[in-house]
């Protein structure tokens, strides 16, 4: 967060979903303010203990000491369109001893309509006047699939530290999606290490380790990429709590099933296999990759959205080709088989028996060529 170069803003307003980023934002602005101030005086918005007419009014009142005083008004969205207004008012007639935090949450319905905070704070028009009088950021929770890559873009910010792509990619693996999860394990590395020190994947294997039970969607994209040591990680966290088997067979199913159907498509529509996997205009590749996927029956219709991280971020056309269509429905054929095995009894459904019957797909291509197919 930039600050003003004669010293910090007077308003900071941030506006979002992501509740780490703005706390950490919040954190800064705090430092800033004490930093060239010395000692401050913090008034936190209390609903609960005062209205907010008098909160404003305290704002307005100068006290007797003559405290630089910061107010901090969190969950801003949450406000009436009058009290929204009140604020705006002291926003054109804030006094020369306060700063003002403003934190606006998920707007909801609010968002397209007049009521909207950030609308009614007039936020765009104030953040672009000259002088850096009012600072305003919007922090957004990413999508899972660009997780690393935020942490990658914030971390410095959070912890005065970089992280590179691939610890960011492993600390994903081992701890999950959530960012306040992240955040947490990303202070523990930071304790750890030196000053200065980048945050690679020792450190993260080191310090972090496994903190989430993986999905059998991993154990399937795993399976179809053929990387046995994964496929053992994923089967060891599936199997340290509760585990159904037949859930990790309709997971490997689908998955299969979605490799043999990308084979069929790209018979009848090899330019559109051609143009993701040799590369070509971004446009051009994601609309690729989402008539790949309604073909494949990984994406409906509307699902634009999802072809990058469902088609084009996971590989799974390089793993389509990567088997023969005689491999696939051989793979097909031994799931319904071991499906109907394991519900029978026939089959323990154990770590050990799916340990087995894995080994045995990343084998396909020798089995079928040894004519070893049971």
């Amino acid at each position: 967060m930039n600050e003003p170069k004669n010293g910090p803003a007077r308003v900071y307003i941030f506006t979002g979903n992501d509740t780490v980023g703005k706390e950490a934002a919040r954190k800064r602005a705090f430092e800033a303010i004490t930093s060239a101030n010395g000692e401050v005086v913090r008034e936190h918005y209390d609903p609960t203990a005062e209205s907010f007419e008098d909160y404003l009014q305290k704002a307005l009142s100068s006290t007797l000491f003559g405290d630089v005083r910061i107010f901090s008004i969190n969950c801003a969205e949450t406000l009436s369109e009058q009290q929204l207004t009140l604020l705006d008012n002291l926003l054109d007639h804030q006094p020369d001893d306060i700063y003002i935090i403003i934190e606006i949450g998920d707007t909801g319905r609010r968002k397209s309509a007049k009521s909207d905070p950030a609308k009614l704070l007039h936020v765009n028009e104030r953040s672009k006047k000259e002088g850096g009088r009012v600072v305003n950021r919007d922090f957004q929770k990413p999508p899972e699939y660009k997780v690393a890559q935020w942490l990658c873009e914030n971390v410095s910010e959070l912890c005065g530290r970089s992280i590179d792509k691939a610890a960011a990619d492993r600390l994903v693996d081992l701890v999950g999606y959530d960012t306040a999860t992240l955040l947490s394990e990303i202070g523990k590395i930071d304790i750890h290490l030196d000053d200065g020190a980048q945050i690679d994947c020792e450190s993260v294997e080191r310090i972090a380790g496994m903190s989430r039970q993986m999905t059998p969607f991993e154990l399937a994209a795993a399976c179809g990429a053929r990387d046995a040591s994964r496929v053992l990680r994923v089967l060891e966290s599936l199997f340290s709590s509760t585990c159904s088997v037949p859930m990790l067979i309709s997971a490997l199913y689908r998955h299969y099933g979605a490799l043999f159907r990308i084979r069929q498509y790209g018979r009848v529509n090899p330019k559109d296999i051609t143009l993701l996997l040799r590369g070509g205009p971004y446009q051009a590749k994601n609309e690729a990759a989402f008539r790949i996927g309604l073909g494949a029956g990984l994406l409906n219709e509307g699902e634009e959205r999802k072809a990058y991280p469902v088609i084009i971020l996971s590989n799974i056309v390089p793993q389509a080709r990567d088997y023969t269509d005689e491999e696939l429905r051989t793979i097909l054929q031994w799931l319904l088989e071991f499906d109907v095995a394991v519900k029978t009894g026939r089959r323990a459904a154990t770590q050990r028996e799916m340990e087995l019957f894995c080994y045995k797909l990343l084998r396909i291509s020798e089995l079928v060529k040894a004519g070893e197919l049971r």
